[in-house]
């Protein structure tokens, strides 16, 4: 199984700067554009997919909408809610700090899900779905610091400091672990 696993389309809390976290923002017009771009990318390889998953969240429910619209893919959205974004807890909805990282790392802001936890989320989710379905290509929109709690336990030099375009794309596939093919690949250059 071949999983092609892309961030959602720009926000206006992304334009501005803002933590988003659980907050429900739609796609702005630029992450419309991302997604229509990230669509005709893929479109070049004439991947089929045949099965589509995203976080229960608007901005990757609409970023997968417009993928399928443009690459024809007549397949049902899963909705999957272990590929939300972290709980950023307080901070949600407030302008990133400038200790954002150091926030982040030890856990400060109150009611905000640990470094620990959402990549025990993470990769409990993957297993699971890599041996509850055998589908050959899977395309799936979720969050940054999803991915980013994915590409942190299989790369060595990854870290929640890297910035993730939004709309970039990260291949994996599983064969007794999960493999790191491609990451942080960005369809809009």
């Amino acid at each position: 199984m071949e999983i092609y696993l892309i961030r959602h389309g720009q926000t206006d809390a992304n334009s501005k700067a803002i933590i988003q976290g659980r907050v429900d923002n739609p796609l702005n017009a630029t992450g419309k554009a991302q997604a229509k771009r990230t669509a005709e990318y893929l479109k070049q390889y004439s991947l089929k997919f045949d099965y589509c998953v995203a976080s229960p969240l608007s901005r990757a429910i609409e970023t997968m909408h417009i993928i399928k619209e443009q690459l024809h893919i007549d397949l049902p959205t899963h909705i999957e809610p272990d590929i939300i974004e972290r709980e950023f807890g307080e901070l949600d909805g407030k302008p990133i700090p400038q200790n954002y990282f150091q926030v982040v790392h030890q856990g400060l802001a109150k009611g905000m899900e640990t470094d620990q936890a959402i990549e025990q989320r993470v990769r409990t989710f993957f297993y699971r779905f890599f041996q509850e379905h055998q589908h050959e290509r899977v395309l799936m929109v979720a969050h940054s610091h999803v991915i980013k709690a994915l590409l942190v336990q299989y790369i060595d030099d990854f870290s929640y400091d890297a910035y993730l375009n939004n709309c970039s794309i990260n291949r994996l596939t599983f064969n007794q672990d999960i493999q790191i093919i491609d990451y942080n690949i960005d369809p809009l250059k």
